[in-house]
């Protein structure tokens, strides 16, 4: 429903006030790594502020709020602690902030890294996200948007080479033991319609795509069966890793996850990676008479944890479902939807992690996988940094909630019985309205099974880049078997245009035809109460 209140709030025929004077804070921005600690202070992105928060640990106080460029959404100190990177991810560039004390650019932006194009003047360094270092003399910025990752000297702030990327959408990254390790967020999980241009084997390939889409296009797939398939002849390359003396690559690792949000790396070599495994496959078989959200208890993710033994070799695979799986449903209030954030405390022995669609940080048994306690935060979180003692068992924890703009403090010494005992509010300019429904956007509490939210399949307002079937009602033409799978669409650039890809479902300002209407026209409907085809919840 999220969804379709959005859609409404910027869409004039609901008869509802637009709020024009948008501005940096409506951005829906991803994030990697957007809280740091070093030397008994706090660094955070204020992604709606475009500044970079600096907070006393001890105190609590804000020491300042330095200006970095627009849409701050990653961090990273230099091994050292005298630098702070910033990812600014619609400025194409990266802030330099000192942090020396002793220097007399204490806390200022003392250069900005890009690359641009020296004839035409275009960025070459475009969305970067994550950021990482390999000593005090190499950093590394994932531009994802580029599908690469830019190596920079530290001390010339100039780029040395890019390294590709053969997946979609790098964001987070990290440096172990002569190691870099990359994730691309949109991974996918190989799979594709059951179209071909060959012989049809009636699993892998069941309708002749020439025939049924490019010289018939139609909208119910008229005498074609046409399904969500896994291929495996389909690229799932999930985790990469280089040698951070040569940038070469030393191993890609496949099959780890759908969407992929954030990792964290043991003193082993154990990578853990959260992330939601997309189950659009369950129902993607043609005529499945109705088997939609409902019938697959609406549970359209799995919420779980990977874990990769890269020791010596990425190896060994394992995955931790932090939620029961399908036909069952998680208590109420026990989801964890969309882990998000991690990191691991110095023994190796606890996960410190955070579901961004549930509000809730929570902890993990490395080993087991086994949750171990959880307490609410603030709404989306989605940065962890976390300190340890100096046995190593996990001490405390700052989060950064993106959507409410606020910092967590955590007391996690217990990890069965995690509390927080400090919550800080940045300044924040987004617009109430905006504000109101990034968190409805967000929040996985809108559906039943409290498992995912408008955001799982729309992520930063964009596309799980999947085809679904979300409802198969049965159809009355003559040789129609289900209503088509399609492409989960952005709901960027919504405002003021026609909303071509709606069924008539609740929300739809306009009517008109649609695939389960060929031969009418909806009225227009701005109504939640009207059911509508399509079930969420």
């Amino acid at each position: 429903m999220a969804f379709f209140m959005l859609a409404c709030l910027s869409l004039s025929p609901c008869g509802w006030a637009i709020d024009t004077a948008v501005g940096h804070p409506t951005f829906l921005s991803p994030h990697a790594s957007p809280i740091r600690v070093a030397n008994g202070r706090i660094y955070v992105v204020n992604t709606p502020a475009d500044t970079l928060d600096v907070i006393d640990a001890l105190s609590l106080d804000l020491l300042a709020r330095v200006n970095v460029g627009i849409d701050p959404v990653g961090a990273a100190v230099r091994p050292d602690g005298k630098e702070v990177w910033v990812s600014n991810h619609v400025s194409d560039s990266v802030s330099v902030i000192d942090t020396d004390p002793s220097s007399p650019t204490y806390l200022q932006v003392i250069a900005t890294i890009q690359d641009l194009d020296p004839v035409t003047g275009a960025t070459r360094f475009d969305e970067p996200v994550g950021i990482a270092f390999a000593g005090n003399e190499k950093g590394y910025v994932a531009l994802s948007s580029e599908n690469e990752v830019a190596v920079i000297d530290v001390a010339t702030r100039r780029l040395i080479r890019k390294i590709d990327i053969p997946a979609q959408d790098p964001r987070t990254i990290a440096v172990h033991d002569g190691r870099l390790f990359v994730i691309p967020f949109e991974s996918n999980n190989q799979t594709q319609i059951s179209g071909c241009t060959g012989e049809l084997d009636g699993d892998l390939c069941t309708f002749d795509a020439v025939e049924h889409v490019i010289e018939n296009n139609n909208v119910l797939s008229q005498f074609a069966v046409v399904d969500i398939v896994k291929h495996p002849n389909v690229p799932d390359r999930d985790l990469f890793v280089f040698d951070t003396e040569t940038d070469q690559l030393l191993q890609t690792v496949s099959s780890l996850g759908t969407l992929l949000y954030g990792l964290a790396i043991d003193s082993k070599g154990r990578v853990f990676i959260t992330q939601t495994d997309a189950r659009n496959d369950a129902n993607g078989r043609a005529g499945t008479m109705g088997e939609g959200l409902e019938e697959m208890e609406n549970r359209a993710f799995l919420n779980r944890l990977t874990v990769v033994d890269c020791g010596v070799n990425c190896s060994g695979t394992e995955f931790f479902d932090l939620e029961p799986p399908p036909p069952l449903n998680p208590a109420p209030q026990a989801a964890l939807a969309t882990p998000f954030a991690i990191e691991i405390s110095d023994d190796d022995a606890t996960l410190v992690v955070s579901a961004a669609g549930s509000n809730t940080l929570f902890t993990v048994d490395a080993s087991s996988g086994q949750v171990l306690g959880r307490v609410s935060v603030g709404a989306v979180p989605r940065g962890i940094v976390l300190e340890s003692a100096p046995l190593g068992r996990p001490l405390r924890a700052w989060v950064l909630n993106a959507a409410a703009n606020t910092v967590s403090t955590v007391d996690v010494s217990d990890p069965a019985n995690p509390q927080v005992t400090a919550t800080l509010s940045l300044a924040d300019p987004t617009p109430p309205a905006v504000k109101r429904g990034r968190l409805a956007f967000n929040d996985a509490g809108a559906s039943s099974s409290g498992t995912f939210s408008c955001e799982s399949c729309h992520p930063d307002g964009n596309t799980d880049q999947l085809v679904w079937v979300l409802d198969t009602p049965i159809c009355d033409i003559p040789g129609c078997n289900q209503i088509p799978p399609r492409v989960t669409l952005p709901i960027r650039g919504l405002r003021d245009v026609a909303p071509y890809h709606w069924d008539g479902i609740p929300g739809d300002p306009y009517g008109g035809n649609n695939t389960a209407n060929i031969s009418g026209s909806d009225p227009p409907n701005c109504s939640a109460s009207e059911p509508g085809r399509l079930r969420v919840g």
